[in-house]
């Protein structure tokens, strides 16, 4: 991406990508069900009018070829008189969970595509103080899917059931779903894990998805993937529970301050 920003006042600015093999054009910063996606742009200023020192760059993000918007940017302050005649910085564009897994769908393996539409304005300009630019990026599905790893257990992904829930394949995962939300909502955790440890089960007997893939990233389709998806939810299943085990272990010592106890808080 190389492209001119120029405004009313003659200020010039020129956005550039960052160079092959150093930060990525995207970038995701895990978070706990969400997270942020940093979109890296390289602001070159060419010409700045008197008394301008800083310009803001926000804007919208949006995956081509149909999906449509992604988020805003959250506006980010750009210096203008600095020693360096060119500054890089991140606009931000917060995602959940279920974001990143519709833009694996519509990416289906390959390439990520996205369209930019940055925005950029002049807080101390006495002109217009607005201008705009768009250009559409590409980032190589390798790049991509090396980000989405590096999300790791912080990627929580919903499960939408059909319903109605007394009907269909899918109503035993349903019921188990179901009583997990309740149970986790009255603090019964434990009982949540194993509830939803049935429902992941109960999809995988419909003997739908591929379960224990061993494909290589380029030969999986999107049943692969999902196979995967379930593996990971069983895995982190069962290291919540026992997780959950060794907490409970832990705090049901004995209620009294002689013994072991007792010599170790003295």
């Amino acid at each position: 991406m190389v492209s001119d920003m120029k405004f009313e006042d003659g200020t010039l600015l020129r956005l550039r990508s960052p160079e092959p093999g150093g930060v990525p054009l995207l970038s995701l910063m895990p978070g706990l069900g969400a997270h942020r996606l940093a979109v890296r742009v390289e602001v070159e200023r060419l010409d700045v009018a008197e008394a301008v020192n800083q310009a803001t760059l926000s804007g919208e993000l949006r995956a081509a070829g149909g999906l449509g918007w992604i988020g805003s940017f959250l506006p980010t302050p750009v210096p203008l008189r600095t020693k360096a005649d060119r500054v890089s910085v991140d606009l931000i564009v917060p995602l959940i969970s279920e974001q990143v897994l519709e833009l694996e769908r519509h990416r289906n393996g390959q390439d990520m595509a996205v369209l930019l539409d940055v925005e950029g304005a002049l807080p101390q300009s006495s002109g217009h103080p607005f201008a705009r630019v768009q250009e559409e990026q590409r980032v190589p599905a390798s790049v991509w899917e090396n980000q989405i790893e590096q999300l790791g257990l912080a990627v929580s992904f919903t499960v939408t059931v059909p319903l109605p829930m007394n009907g269909g394949p899918l109503a035993t995962a349903a019921k188990h779903l179901r009583t997990a939300d309740r149970q986790i909502t009255a603090g019964e955790y434990p009982d949540a894990i194993r509830e939803t440890r049935l429902a992941v089960g109960a999809m995988r007997k419909l003997n739908i998805w591929p379960q224990n893939g061993s494909k290589k990233r380029d030969d999986q389709d999107q049943d692969d993937r999902y196979g995967i998806i379930l593996d990971r939810l069983t895995d982190q299943a069962d290291a919540y529970a026992d997780l959950v085990q060794a907490v409970f272990t832990q705090a049901s010592g004995p209620q009294h301050n002689d013994g072991a106890i007792g010599r170790h808080h003295a």
